[in-house]
């Protein structure tokens, strides 16, 4: 594309409510006309033409839910993704450690123990058989569950006399021996926290990687919930102009104390990386079993799941947050953990508009706190891919209380703001798989529904994906839309996806990604 280029000849969905155009004017990465038949106007006839012959063009997927920086970093694991057997898990283990250097980490991450047939806890010995000397730390899918072997957890200095620390446990044999797996955060990262920094050179490869695949798949921004290693790499970036994505970045609270010395304030940042809030949990996950339930999980004897933050430590946090100007985004996903969130949020004070608070995941509410959420201006930041990953999960775990799971239609229907993202890398980087998620809420390849009741149009997915990302961050003024003054971040997709058989959503291919203006992906069957 050129300084001045004209969209023609195509099916552009601006997103403001149902205004579809033919043509579309950029010039200097922004968009400056919208119409139909914008060619026959005198003002673009010298304009550089892009004919895209009818194909469809849409905003750019602003993903809401990432691990951007993490994502990169595990692109150099060992990814242990759909792999149904603990035998299998093992093998790859072993075959991606004989890659590794004598003393080097076996890191990894994916298992689900929920897919093992037969059924196996993983424990530390297991994976000392695997990794030689190696200290080795391999995460669960959800990443709230970690799988260390011995020499990992000696660095770390856990032992039988290890207390659990508030938020974590530390699973143990019968005679209180760790068994390598820790649950949530405060459990892992003294572990965590032993693994050496990759080296520069690397991070900036892993880096590029990533930003490759997520041009192939049409993202041109993620709001990225990374740890402060993340924050120090994103500034640098910034400041140096290599971003190459718009990141909407919300902080650990580990790092409030940095924020409140340097008075960094809710939007500081650049057009490509700001500072969009702060990050907090309230619980673990439903696969790790540590999600906060008012009931206890089926099979359980007493596991109700792990409350990572109380309520008074939430609203310590939303205050001193407050105090920047910055909403929080807080993970939860149990109906104790939504209800503990809500609690927390009526007792402190709302940010002032734009800005908003947000739930993250939100996937069992209680029918109660469903009008809360719409009372409270909360919006629900939530990842329809997990909702097919999640269905079995579900039924084994929480049984009947999965009406009250993945409840996206009921979201819409009661008014509240939603925001699609992916979790990822615990799901794949992938907004059209999310929305054909949303849309079918079934299984891959298959007719098994889960709720078929919550499903949503092919229109309100996207639109979850492009204007949600941007309420959910404060931007709806400068992003999300298609519109005149706002960014030329856009896509060309293979067929109209608000057209499309719920199961043929998946198969639509992205083929051109602009972001700013500059064309970022190409398939060779357009000219852009």
């Amino acid at each position: 594309m050129t300084t001045k280029s004209l969209i023609c000849n195509a099916r552009i969905y601006t997103m403001h409510g149902a205004l579809t155009v033919n043509s579309m004017a950029v010039e200097k990465g922004r968009v400056v006309a919208i119409g139909d038949n914008l060619q026959q106007a005198e003002q673009f006839r010298r304009w550089h033409r892009v004919d895209l012959k009818g194909l469809t063009v849409v905003p750019g997927f602003v993903d809401a839910h990432t691990h951007f920086y993490f994502f990169a970093l595990s692109l150099a694991t060992v990814r242990l993704h759909g792999l149904n057997s603990f035998q299998a898990c093992l093998d790859k283990i072993t075959q991606h450690a004989k890659t590794l250097k004598r003393n080097e980490w076996v890191l990894g991450e994916g298992y689900e123990l929920h897919r093992f047939k037969p059924q196996v806890e993983p424990d530390r010995y297991m994976l000392d058989n695997v990794t030689g000397n190696r200290p080795a730390i391999i995460f669960s899918k959800d990443q709230h569950s970690a799988w260390a072997n011995s020499k990992a957890l000696e660095l770390a200095g856990i032992t039988s006399r290890t207390r659990d620390p508030e938020g974590g446990a530390i699973i143990r044999f019968p005679d209180g021996t760790p068994t390598g797996i820790l649950r949530e955060i405060p459990a892992y990262e003294p572990v965590f926290a032993k693994i050496p920094h990759p080296s520069q050179s690397t991070v900036d490869r892993l880096y590029a990687k990533a930003l490759r695949i997520a041009y192939e798949k049409g993202v041109t921004g993620v709001h990225s919930m990374d740890n402060p290693d993340a924050f120090a790499f994103f500034m640098k970036r910034a400041e140096q102009g290599k971003v190459g994505i718009r990141i909407n970045y919300y902080a650990p609270v580990d790092l409030l104390p940095l924020l409140r010395k340097t008075k960094t304030r809710y939007g500081t940042g650049t057009d490509f990386f700001r500072l969009a809030g702060i990050k907090i949990f309230a619980d673990g996950a439903l696969g790790s079993q540590t999600a906060l339930c008012f009931n206890k999980y089926i099979g359980s004897k007493h596991n109700y799941g792990i409350e990572v933050t109380s309520v008074s430590k939430m609203m310590t946090y939303i205050r001193t947050a407050g105090k920047l100007e910055l909403p929080v985004a807080i993970h939860a996903i149990g109906d104790k953990a939504v209800a503990n969130v809500l609690d927390a949020f009526e007792q402190t004070s709302p940010p002032q508009p734009p800005v908003r608070h947000r739930i993250e995941h939100l996937q069992l509410v209680r029918k109660k706190d469903i009008q809360r959420i719409k009372q409270l201006g909360i919006v629900a930041s939530v990842q329809p891919s997990h909702c097919p990953s999640d269905i079995d999960m579900v039924r084994d775990y929480w049984g009947a209380r999965g009406a009250n799971a993945y409840i996206f239609r009921t979201f819409l229907n009661k008014g509240i703001d939603v925001a699609f993202g992916s979790d990822c890398p615990i799901e794949p980087l992938d907004p059209i798989s999310g929305m054909a998620a949303a849309v079918r809420r079934a299984k891959p390849h298959s007719r098994d529904t889960f709720y078929p009741e919550q499903r949503l149009t092919a229109f309100e997915a996207l639109s979850a994906f492009t204007v949600g990302s941007a309420i959910a961050s404060g931007e709806s003024h400068c992003r999300g839309y298609l519109l005149p003054g706002y960014p030329a971040d856009f896509i060309v997709l293979s067929d109209d996806i608000t057209k499309t058989a719920p199961t043929k959503i998946e198969h639509i291919k992205v083929l051109g990604t602009v972001l700013d203006g500059k064309v970022k992906y190409r398939d060779n069957s357009i000219t852009l």
